[in-house]
């Protein structure tokens, strides 16, 4: 029975010592997580065939796919680096637009969206506040892989009775590639916490290039990721 005591105490030691990564050790982390992006100041005008595009949808949250691979050194006890690569789904819904039942004809517009791909190739410093609690920040350029639009509109006609006359709903996806830069730029910061090698990460990418091709405005990436990862330690 000592000795099975014993055996235990030394796997717990060992595992101890695997989930603290000593100074000057690599480890790589793989994971996966979902992505609350936007893009900024975005919006799109609607109206319908018979009447002037005076109606304004504007961007709102799109949720998405991401995961990846990162090698982190860890420099110091205080102070890790790390560096992956991550395909991060981005781009942004837009609002429903409605129909009007005081016009006598008009289109509604609903199901909009840009859904762009993104591989990620993040630059992090992580600095450890305590144990296994850490905050992030970097530099992140970003290639795009992939980018659909998307929406669907109905034409529709009242009566002096106030009822709706529908068309058949139109549907519509077409790659929309050309419209976006092929290279965005950002800053992620966030935090982290690491438990027995489990590594749970929330960050913010602050957006610092405009993400469309020609000049459109100034509309730029916001990307709120969450995951989870593990930590294999080399």
């Amino acid at each position: 029975m000592k000795r099975f005591f014993l055996f235990v105490a030394i796997a717990l030691a060992t595992m101890t010592a695997q989930a603290q990564p000593k100074w000057g050790t690599w480890s790589i982390v793989p994971h996966v997580g979902v992505s609350f992006s936007n893009i900024s100041g975005d919006k799109i005008y609607a109206g319908g065939f018979f009447s002037d595009f005076d109606k304004v949808s504007k961007s709102k949250t799109r949720i998405g796919f991401s995961g990846g691979l990162d090698a982190v050194y860890q420099a110091t006890d205080m102070l890790a680096v790390s560096f992956g690569a991550v395909y991060t789904q981005a781009g942004c819904n837009f609002e429903d637009v409605p129909a009007n039942l005081s016009a006598e004809h008009g289109t509604v517009l609903h199901d909009t969206y840009y859904n762009l791909g993104y591989v990620d190739v993040p630059l992090v410093a992580h600095v450890y506040v305590s144990k296994g609690l850490a905050f992030s920040f970097g530099f992140q350029p970003s290639f795009l892989t992939n980018a659909t639009g998307h929406y669907e509109m109905q034409d529709y006609e009242t009566n002096k009775e106030g009822g709706i006359k529908y068309d058949k709903n139109k549907v519509n996806e077409e790659n929309s590639k050309n419209l976006f830069k092929k290279t965005a730029f950002s800053i992620p910061i966030g935090i982290s916490y690491e438990y027995e090698n489990v590594v749970l990460n929330a960050h913010y990418n602050f957006g610092l290039s405009k993400v469309y091709a020609y000049d459109l405005g100034d509309n730029k990436n916001k990307i709120i990721t969450v995951s989870v990862g593990y930590k294999f330690n080399l």
